[in-house]
C-alpha cells in the first residue's frame, strides 16, 4: 500500500487531519456535505453503510476513491469551504468528482446548474448524485441504481 501523503503545513485544522484519509493515485474524489463530520469524529453509520454498499456495487479497485470534504466543523456547525476543497483536489487532480447532493455542488461549483447530472470542467468531470441523506432512506438496490452513472467512468 502506498504511503499516505503527509499533511501539508498550509492546510488549516481540521483539513490537515482529513488529508490523513487520502492516498496518492486516486482516480475519483467523493464528496458530500456531511463528510467533514464523518472524517472529523462524528460519523453516521447510515451514511457509512450506504457508502460501503455503493463501493461494493461499483467494484472499483482499492485506492480508486479519495474522500475529500466540502466543509468542516467549526464553532459547532459545518462551514463550507470552496477554496480548501479545490486546494485538496489539486493534490490528486483526479479526472472525476462524485458530488453527493446539490448543497455540496453549490460549494464546489457555485454557479453550476443543479439540474445537470454532469459538469465538464477543463481537467475534471463533476458527477452530481443524490444527497446521502436521501440515499439512506432507500433500499440497497435502489441506492445502487441511483449511482449507476458512475459505472460509465473508465478508470
Amino acid at each position: 500500500m502506498p504511503p499516505t501523503p503527509t499533511p501539508a503545513p498550509d492546510f488549516p485544522r481540521p483539513w490537515d487531519h482529513f488529508l490523513k484519509f487520502t492516498k496518492p493515485g486516486a482516480k475519483v474524489v467523493w464528496t458530500y456535505m456531511e463528510l467533514g463530520l464523518d472524517l472529523g469524529g462524528q460519523p453516521d453509520h447510515r451514511r457509512s453503510e450506504v457508502l460501503k454498499n455503493l463501493q461494493a456495487h461499483l467494484r472499483w479497485p482499492k485506492g480508486t476513491i479519495n474522500f475529500w470534504p466540502v466543509s468542516a466543523l467549526a464553532d459547532g456547525a459545518l462551514q463550507p469551504d470552496t477554496n480548501l476543497f479545490w486546494k485538496g483536489w489539486e493534490l490528486w487532480r483526479t479526472p472525476h468528482i462524485a458530488c453527493f447532493g446539490e448543497e455540496a455542488l453549490r460549494v464546489i461549483l457555485p454557479q453550476a446548474d443543479p439540474s445537470l447530472s454532469t459538469h465538464m470542467l477543463e481537467h475534471v468531470i463533476v458527477h452530481v448524485l443524490p444527497p446521502l441523506g436521501r440515499l439512506t432512506a432507500l433500499l440497497p438496490h435502489e441506492q445502487q441504481m441511483a449511482v449507476d452513472d458512475l459505472l460509465k467512468i473508465r478508470l
